[in-house]
């Protein structure tokens, strides 16, 4: 049994546009039967002990373009942390706008939401495309249809694994992904010629989770609980 904690963008941290209480309850919910599962709000004081304490953190969290980010640093050394001890990490939906001030986030979860590039059509039902990948990775992934929104033209780094898309405009655009971070090397130490290395734990993302009703769809669930379970894995 894993211990889940769901990190609950609130304050500075959200968005006027996400119901991210909602959609957090509602992901706790879903991984119930993996184990123990704690929703945490990100002004919470005891939000870095859980994490350090959780083997998986889900992060459902935001940031408003529109404002200036927020200092981010302590919950972006938090998540650093937990990846270099070799623990999982799942993103959901806007976290790929979140810690705008951090740019050690978007490395982290490999890509993030470029401002005037990225964008979604109107919210509405979406097929959601499985990869070969995808069907590799998460045992039973096929295509589906829900209702939600998709993020189109989302930035993604050469080693994110492409484990499902949509189709706009002709164009196929990634919806999910999963980085296997390995041994790597600090770019800037690499630079200064003293490469260490760094985090080894699986991140994944998932661009869908708009509202509470993309957790209606069974498939859905069934995505988020897989990249859990396969965050959770030691490499």
């Amino acid at each position: 049994m894993q211990s889940i904690v769901v990190v609950s963008g609130v304050g500075a941290h959200s968005d006027p546009w996400h119901a991210l209480p909602a959609t957090s309850a509602r992901v706790a919910e879903v991984l119930a039967p993996l184990g123990e599962v704690r929703v945490v709000a990100t002004d919470d004081p005891a939000l870095t002990g859980e994490m350090a304490a959780s083997d998986v953190v889900v992060v459902n969290v935001s940031g408003d373009l529109a404002a200036p980010p927020a200092d981010s640093r302590a919950l972006v050394d938090a998540l650093e942390a937990h990846s270099a001890a070799g623990r999982g990490i799942v993103a959901l939906h806007s976290s790929s706008l979140a810690f705008g001030d951090d740019p050690r986030w978007a490395a982290l979860l490999g890509g993030r939401w470029v401002p005037g590039t990225t964008m979604h059509p109107q919210i509405g039902h979406a097929v959601v495309q499985a990869t070969d990948a995808g069907r590799d990775l998460l045992d039973g992934l096929d295509d589906f249809v829900l209702y939600d929104e998709r993020y189109t033209a989302l930035e993604t780094r050469a080693d994110a694994r492409v484990l499902a898309e949509h189709t706009e405009d002709g164009m196929t655009h990634p919806l999910v992904w999963g980085r296997e971070r390995g041994a790597e090397r600090d770019e800037r130490d690499a630079e200064r010629g003293t490469a260490r290395a760094s985090g080894r734990g699986r991140v994944a993302y998932d661009a869908l989770g708009h509202g509470v009703e993309s957790f209606d769809s069974p498939e859905h669930r069934r995505l988020v609980t897989g990249l859990v379970v396969w965050a959770a894995e030691p490499v």
